[in-house]
């Protein structure tokens, strides 16, 4: 086992690297998938007559483009830092609500939904891995933490009517606010140099964030090494 390390080891640090030491920057865009539920996020709507329907912890699921942007440096060819900013989109749910329609003789009904949505960003931090698979590709993964703040809100919206609005009963309250927290991320991805100072990288990153199930992007970014 040993013998098997040191040669492992020897491979690592005799191989080809595209990675040079000093600093980069780096903007990115891709899609980011949440999931979790609206328990979770305490965005339930809260007429016990629609949670019979809906039940008591309807599913959130939703994707949203993503924005980044990273500063690193590497301090030799295979680990480094990197600190960036992350602007996860605007994900949405809708959830369809039961038909609320006044007892006859009246004709007047309504449709409606209920819309949950979380606008976040955040600053993470990372240190980061490379390991060079030829003289142009380098994968690598990042391990660390990121600092976000979100905004969290549920409101009911009308779809239809039928009759007159008017005398449609009152809906779900809306609920708006706010959190932040610290939590782990891990990121993994390949990097392909396309010119003397400039490569792509194409990269997963997993988020642990407080109130989700699953946050995961994935993007492309464009990196300046100086």
């Amino acid at each position: 086992m040993r013998k098997l390390f040191t040669a492992l080891m020897a491979m690592v640090l005799a191989g080809p690297s595209i990675a040079v030491a000093g600093p980069y920057v780096g903007l990115g865009i891709g899609g980011m998938r949440t999931e979790t539920s609206l328990e979770n996020l305490d965005l339930v709507p809260n007429l016990d007559s629609d949670l019979a329907e809906i039940g008591s912890d309807p599913g959130f699921s939703s994707s949203d483009v993503i924005f980044s942007a990273a500063v690193g440096w590497m301090f030799n060819q295979h680990f480094g830092v990197e600190v960036g900013y992350t602007n996860f989109g605007n994900p949405k749910q809708l959830t369809e609500l039961p038909t609320i329609c006044l007892l006859p003789p009246s004709a007047n009904c309504q449709t409606r939904e209920w819309t949950a949505e979380v606008k976040m960003d955040g600053f993470q931090a990372f240190l980061v891995g490379e390991l060079p698979f030829s003289d142009t590709i380098n994968g690598y993964v990042k391990l660390g933490a990121i600092r976000w703040d979100a905004n969290y809100s549920g409101f009911e919206r009308a779809r239809e009517f039928l009759g007159n609005p008017a005398q449609i009963g009152p809906g779900n309250d809306p609920v708006s606010f706010d959190d932040d927290g610290t939590d782990f991320a891990a990121g993994l991805g390949v990097r392909l140099k396309t010119g003397p100072a400039i490569s792509i990288r194409a990269e997963l990153t997993y988020y642990d964030l407080s109130r989700t199930d699953l946050v995961l992007g994935a993007q492309l970014l464009a990196v300046y090494g100086f």
